[in-house]
């Protein structure tokens, strides 16, 4: 792979990007220079290994295989992500998640091109995220369908960890990168507190995408949670019952309780770096104000939609958030008004 990539391969990654993620690829305008490129191209990279555990199915052996090839790819073997691009080209999904990895040789000369220690940075990330992604995909592709993806709600803490948090601190590393050295007394605290930031938008999304991964035989929820109510992944999406009602409001339950401690995380990352600041700040708003969105939904979340957010809420938010996101005060402000208080998406009396 070459260390210069071509203006071309910057243009995918770019192009790709919104595609992917509508919500990064506003955020991610407010990074420019090297960090935005090496958080953009980590990003993608976290994507391309999403879409093999996610969205292309096998035998868990396939399912390894491929895991195997992205592995060796990132640590610069160039055939095996040609033969993994080539691969997922012969597919023909109309998926962008496919188009992504079917440019993954282009992803990766961008990657090439990035400051070592951005590459060392990135590379230890999506690594961490890889391992566990493989780690979860090969044993559900040996269960029967219906199974839940997940055992236990230890094991939920962990799938969110090795998805979501170990990219909140890939994300806090390379910031750190370009901080004064008068800041280094946070890092440890920083990186300690990363990871929440990462569960909280990962546990909104499984939640928010309920309806949809139910019905592709996708199942969150830890098994020992349906068991307590004698429930399948099915019944989930089968209609409204006092059970569904419990766990809908148990995981959201989890996702607010991390999100109240995302200002935590903003405290510790300097006032004057306000970019970086709004950059981790709007998700959480983002994922406050569609839980709030959700309970608007009556048959959320068993029916058939999925609650998303309007682009022009979105929009809303980000720019309500630019004189508050310089204080902690002002953070836990717009935090607060982001969700609505009391109630849950499966409360009834909400």
């Amino acid at each position: 792979m070459s260390a210069n990539p071509l203006p071309g391969d910057q243009r995918f990654c770019r192009a790709i990007l919104p595609r992917v993620s509508r919500t990064f690829a506003i955020n991610i305008r407010l990074l420019g220079g090297s960090l935005g490129e090496a958080v953009r191209t980590g990003y993608l990279l976290c994507r391309a290994a999403d879409t093999l555990e996610d969205v292309w199915p096998g035998s868990p052996g396939q399912v390894g295989a491929r895991f195997d090839g992205f592995e060796a790819a990132l640590g610069g073997d160039a055939a095996a992500a040609r033969e993994l691009a080539r691969r997922a080209a012969a597919e023909r999904s109309e998926l962008a998640d496919f188009a992504l990895l079917a440019g993954l040789p282009r992803v990766l000369a961008v990657f090439e091109a990035l400051p070592g220690a951005d590459r060392e940075i990135v590379r230890a990330g999506v690594g961490t995220l890889a391992a566990g992604m493989r780690r979860y995909a090969t044993r559900a592709a040996g269960r029967p369908a219906g199974t839940a993806y997940l055992d236990t709600e230890a094991e939920l803490h962990d799938y969110c960890w090795v998805v979501a948090g170990c990219v909140g601190v890939m994300l806090t590393r390379l910031f750190e990168r370009r901080l004064p050295a008068a800041h280094a007394a946070d890092g440890k605290r920083r990186l300690g507190a990363a990871p929440v930031v990462g569960e909280a938008l990962q546990l909104t999304n499984i939640l928010l995408d309920w309806p949809a991964d139910l019905r592709r035989g996708r199942c969150h929820l830890p098994a020992a949670w349906l068991a307590e109510w004698d429930l399948t992944p099915a019944d989930l999406v089968a209609g409204d019952s006092p059970g569904v009602r419990v766990l809908a409001s148990r995981l959201e339950s989890l996702a607010r309780a991390a999100l109240a401690r995302v200002p935590e995380y903003l405290d510790l990352i300097p006032a004057r770096c306000v970019r970086y600041r709004l950059f981790c700040l709007w998700p959480a708003l983002w994922a406050a104000a569609s839980l709030r969105y959700a309970r608007q939904d009556a048959e959320f979340p068993w029916g058939a939609r999925r609650p998303r957010l309007p682009r022009s809420a979105l929009w809303r938010s980000a720019l309500a958030s630019v004189l508050g996101a310089h204080s902690p005060r002002g953070v836990r402000k717009l935090c607060a008004a982001a969700g609505a208080p009391g109630g849950s998406a499966a409360d009834p009396s909400a």
